[in-house]
């Protein structure tokens, strides 16, 4: 790809009017599109965004487009974002285009997720957007970022000391569908273009504040910067396609790499086998890291140090260490690299399941308890989520707690009690992952550790009568992720044999 500022000069002269003309090259060389797409256009309201939404529509015949247009809400500015909305739904009416609101707590989430209020307000926009496309079968995702977005980007890391593939910036288009056709087109531009066509915007007065890192960056170091090279946007445009140049050449490496040492447990759970892993090159390891975390993260961009530290938990004698990067952890368990979306505070609360049969709902977890006459010959099904128990030695109400210190569990087929910590360093569940398991307690005894193992001495026997059956399910998002990571640690390390030990097949 030549230079992005080769492709429309921001000052060209021209380049307002031969502007769709230039977008329909630049989407055509990067091939963002392929014939019959079903694209999302994600519509903030400002210029950038409505200037994509026309261009793409007055596009959408030779391209062969179906377009959709979304917009999210972040609850930030109170009746100014409402009327963005109000905004860029009647633009949506106007263009006879489907049109997809969001609406999110940004400071609620930011609290929640310990992290800033751009940050949290990204992630929800992204999780937002991403649902729409998966719920009404887009392919792409079109989203308004610049050229002069590319610059404030390439400082913006710089300054936090990322790596080569950071200040590479953006790219075009990535494999989850993202696609950015006004990359190579400067702010001036689009600005210049929305004025001649009449075309009218809001204005987002955030974008003045001085109190954000990129703000400054737009409206105090690059005007000092164009005073040493007044073509200083051009000139980090041409240092950014020789890094992309560099990525795509080491891309298949790269991917050869992950997939030889690594493993997608969940859409945001990774594991990396370390003996694998320490024997790549350092500058691969590097890659490899980054790699991964731009699958879970999108475009997270990490520093220098951040991936030192990493490495540094990768390379230590000792197990059980972590790292946090932003909203992502990397966790240390034997011999295994964990890397996953940061999880919540560990619950501490417990609670009662009073009586049966019943449902109930306890810390985000779906309870359904049934009881019946045990028949032996009768196949039950043979889940982690389900639990079959000697109705008659099961006492209620039962208790719903999670992990504490000296806990001991009597686990199906073992010849004693023992350690519920040793019994989960068994089967190979790493240090941070067991606080989140919810423990079955009766009379003071556990009696499931759900997706693992039922108690011995409750399991259905030839002399048992009645069984109980308890069903777990998650109820929420976080505990849906956390079940997904529980089962994927179980399987991955072969402990499904253990987990059907609580098949209690009777003699």
């Amino acid at each position: 790809m030549p230079y992005l500022g080769s492709v429309i000069p921001p000052l060209m002269e021209g380049a307002i009017a031969d502007l769709p003309q230039w977008v329909s090259r630049y989407v055509r060389q990067e091939n963002l599109f392929a014939a019959g797409d079903r694209v999302l256009a994600a519509v903030s309201g400002g210029p950038d965004s409505v200037a994509l939404l026309h261009l793409l529509h007055s596009l959408q015949p030779d391209l062969d487009l179906e377009l959709g247009v979304a917009h999210f809400d972040h609850s930030l500015r109170g009746r100014q974002s409402q009327e963005e909305a109000e905004f860029v739904a009647a633009l949506a009416q106007s263009l006879s285009l489907p049109f997809y609101p969001g609406q999110g707590d940004t400071r609620e989430s930011a609290r929640r997720e310990r992290i800033s209020l751009q940050m949290a307000a990204r992630r929800l926009r992204l999780q937002f957007l991403k649902d729409i496309c998966r719920s009404h079968r887009y392919q792409k995702l079109a989203l308004g970022h610049t050229a002069d977005d590319q610059v404030e980007l390439f400082f913006l890391r710089l300054l936090r000391g990322a790596g080569p593939e950071g200040l590479a910036g953006m790219p075009p288009a990535t494999p989850e569908g993202l696609v950015r056709p006004l990359l190579a087109v400067g702010k001036e531009v689009i600005l210049a273009w929305l004025l001649q066509g009449n075309l009218p915007y809001r204005q987002d007065p955030s974008n003045l504040k001085r109190e954000y890192l990129r703000n400054r960056v737009r409206l105090d170091l690059l005007p000092q910067l164009k005073q040493y090279n007044p073509r200083v946007r051009e000139a980090v445009w041409r240092a950014q396609a020789l890094l992309q140049e560099g990525e795509r050449l080491l891309a298949p490496r790269v991917a050869r790499a992950v997939a030889e040492v690594g493993e997608a447990l969940a859409p945001d759970f990774y594991r990396l086998n370390l003996p694998r892993f320490l024997q790549l090159p350092v500058a691969l390891q590097k890659l490899v890291l980054r790699a991964v975390l731009q699958k879970i993260l999108a475009e997270y961009p990490l520093s220098a140090a951040q991936v030192a530290a990493v490495l540094d938990l990768a390379q230590a004698k000792k197990s059980g260490g972590q790292v946090s990067l932003g909203t992502c952890r990397v966790a240390r368990a034997g011999g295994e690299l964990y890397i996953f979306l940061r999880l919540p505070a560990p619950p501490r609360h417990s609670a009662t399941l009073p009586s049966c049969p019943g449902r109930f709902q306890v810390g985000g977890w779906n309870w359904h308890l049934v009881s019946r006459p045990y028949l032996p010959e009768t196949p039950w099904p043979q889940e982690a989520h389900l639990a079959w128990l000697d109705r008659d030695r099961v006492h209620f109400p039962l208790e719903i707690r999670y992990f504490q210190p000296g806990d001991r569990f009597w686990p199906t087929g073992a010849a004693a009690p023992r350690k519920l910590q040793d019994f989960l360093v068994d089967c190979k569940i790493p240090r941070w992952l067991r606080p989140y398991i919810p423990l079955v307690i009766s009379q003071g005894q556990i009696i499931w550790v759900p997706g693992l193992r039922l108690a011995e001495p409750l399991k259905l026997t030839g002399a048992s009568r009645n069984l109980l059956a308890i069903e777990l399910s998650p109820g929420s998002f976080e505990t849906r992720r956390l079940w997904e990571m529980l089962q994927a640690c179980r399987q991955a390390t072969g402990d499904t044999k253990n987990a059907d030990r609580q098949k209690n097949e009777a003699p």
